[in-house]
C-alpha cells in the first residue's frame, strides 16, 4: 500500500505499521508461490532515513528499496519534507519477477535475504519521468478496491514494471556507497553482491581498513583479494578506499554541520591538510567550497 506524509520534524514507522504483513517471511500460498515484501521510500526533498541504526541522507528524487519490515524513522533536514512510502506484497515467481531477477542478481539477493535481515539499495536523483509515472500509477491503483483480483494483479504487474525500470542502467543509478549489503560470504556471490558486501564493510571501517585486514575478513589471501578488488572496481584497493572516504566526506559536507576537522578525523585522516589535499585531488575543489555549493541549505536556497 502507498501513503504520503509531510514530515515537519520526524516520523517513526513501527514494524507493524507496514500494511500487508499478514504472511510470514517467504511463506507459501496454496499454489506454492512464495510471498515476499518490498518497500520503496521516495523522497521529495531533503531528509534523513534511519533503518535499524543505519543512516541514509536523501535528496529530492532519491529512492530507497528495502526488503526488511524493520522499523524506520524519517527526519527532515530543511523545511518540512514530503515522503512517499510504498509497501508491496508480491508473489514469486511471475514472468516479471523472473525478468527482474535475471537482470540484476543484486536485487535477487535483496529479495532472498528475508525480511528480518536488513539490506537496502539506494537510487540517487531519479528524475526519470517513467519511474515517476510508475509510482503515480501504483498510487492510483492502490486507491482502488484491492480485493478485486484484477486490480491486485495490475498492482503487482506495475511493481514489476517499476522494478525493471529501476534496473535499466542500474550501474549509473545505484549509489553502492549508500546501499547496505552486510555479510562476508562472497565466494559464490555474483559480482554486484560482492561489490555491495565489500563496499558495506569498507564504509563501516573506512577510518582504519587495510588490505590485509579486509582480505582476512572475507577469507581471502591478500594478493588474491587485491586482484579481486581491481576486477570488481576497476581500481586498486587503496584507490577504492579513498573513493569511499571522499564520497562519505561529500555526504557529510552536504548534509551535516560537522566541522571539517571532525570529518577528517572520522574518515581516518591523520591531519586536516592530508584530508584537504585528498579531497581537492579527487573533487577538484576544497571541502569548504564543496559545502558552500552543495550543502542542503544552499541547494534549498537556489
Amino acid at each position: 500500500m502507498a501513503f504520503e506524509m509531510i514530515i515537519k520534524s520526524s516520523y517513526h514507522m513501527k514494524e507493524d505499521g507496514f500494511t500487508g504483513l499478514v504472511e510470514n517471511d517467504l511463506t507459501h500460498t496454496k499454489n506454492k508461490r512464495s510471498i515476499f515484501h518490498i518497500r520503496f521510500i521516495v523522497s521529495h526533498g531533503f531528509a534523513e532515513l534511519e533503518l535499524a541504526g543505519k543512516y541514509v541522507t536523501l535528496s529530492p528524487d532519491d529512492i530507497v528499496m528495502v526488503s526488511s519490515a524493520l522499523p524506520l524513522e524519517v527526519r527532515n533536514l530543511a523545511d518540512p519534507v514530503r515522503v512517499t512510502v510504498f509497501s508491496e506484497r508480491l508473489h514469486a515467481p511471475t514472468p516479471l519477477n523472473l525478468v527482474v531477477v535475471g537482470d540484476n542478481p543484486m536485487v535477487h539477493d535483496l529479495m532472498n535475504a528475508g525480511e528480518h535481515e536488513l539490506r537496502f539499495i539506494v537510487y540517487r536523483h531519479l528524475k526519470n519521468q517513467l519511474t515517476q509515472r510508475y509510482f503515480t500509477l501504483l498510487a492510483e491503483i492502490e486507491r482502488q478496491d484491492l480485493s478485486d483480483v484484477f486490480i491486485d494483479y495490475q498492482r503487482e504487474m506495475t511493481v514489476g514494471l517499476l522494478m525493471t525500470e529501476l534496473l535499466r542502467n542500474h550501474e549509473e543509478r545505484i549509489s553502492i556507497t549508500d546501499s547496505y549489503f552486510p555479510g562476508k560470504n562472497i565466494r559464490h556471490a555474483n559480482a554486484d553482491t560482492q561489490s555491495g558486501m565489500i563496499f558495506t564493510y569498507l564504509v563501516a571501517h573506512n577510518a582504519d581498513a587495510t588490505l590485509k585486514q579486509t582480505a582476512s575478513y572475507f577469507g581471502y589471501d591478500q594478493n588474491y583479494f587485491s586482484r579481486l578488488c581491481r576486477q570488481l572496481f576497476k581500481k586498486s584497493f587503496s584507490e577504492q578506499l579513498t573513493f569511499i572516504r571522499i564520497e562519505l566526506a561529500k555526504r557529510m559536507l552536504a548534509f551535516s554541520n560537522k566541522r571539517i576537522e571532525q570529518i577528517a578525523a572520522e574518515l581516518g585522516y591523520k591531519n586536516d591538510s592530508s584530508f584537504f589535499a585528498a579531497f581537492k585531488r579527487e573533487v577538484a575543489t576544497t571541502p569548504n567550497d564543496y559545502r558552500e555549493q552543495h550543502g542542503y541549505r544552499a541547494a534549498h536556497d537556489k
